[in-house]
């Protein structure tokens, strides 16, 4: 590696360093995978990379890094729906709802708030990928309406729709979706 190559690499490490955690929690919220999202942060850091010199005179790269996070995913996502491949042939959906709780210990309260928060992460794999990532980015994550207008350019009237229409979508499938409860029996949420 050339002199010219090592500097420019700690340049960019020195720009993405603070924002890898972000963009990180980013992307696991979205596609409910460690896995994935390493790739999908890879895709991000690749791609910015190569782009080091519009990156250095950009005033908030955090918000440029997450929006090309969020393009990275719906384009991700579009090209899956694609391919003749579906996600059940690969295997990819048979993370159980007690893998999403690792990290929960024995106290009452703590399960049920992991069982709550693994039957929502259910139901949004019911979702599209934008609507996945809207909600994600939102309630998850914490974002405003005006970050989310700057990630995905959309008005914040449409974004405010669309944030509604995906909770009704969620809540209904909450209230009303049969095929949660044998994963929510495996874990004690369901009798």
């Amino acid at each position: 590696m050339s002199v010219h190559q090592i500097a420019r690499a700690k340049r960019f490490e020195a720009i993405l360093r603070p924002h890898f955690d972000a963009l990180f929690a980013a992307a696991r919220r979205m596609t409910f995978s460690s896995v994935d999202a390493e790739d999908l942060v890879q895709d991000v850091c690749l791609k910015s990379f190569t782009r080091l010199d519009e990156l250095e005179r950009i005033e908030y790269p955090r918000a440029w890094l997450l929006k090309m996070l969020y393009h990275k995913f719906i384009d991700k996502q579009r090209t899956e729906r694609r391919s003749p491949i579906s996600i059940a042939d690969t295997g990819l959906d048979s993370m159980e709802p007690h893998d999403l709780m690792q990290h929960c210990s024995q106290p009452e309260k703590l399960i049920d708030e992991e069982i709550r928060i693994t039957r929502i992460l259910l139901a949004m794999r019911r979702l599209n990928a934008d609507q996945c990532a809207l909600v994600a980015l939102r309630d998850i994550e914490g974002f405003s309406i005006k970050e989310l207008q700057e990630l995905t350019g959309l008005r914040s009237g449409t974004i405010k729709a669309q944030l509604h229409r995906t909770r009704v979508k969620l809540g209904k499938i909450l209230s009303s979706d049969e095929t949660l409860k044998p994963h929510l029996k495996a874990i004690g949420g369901e009798s």
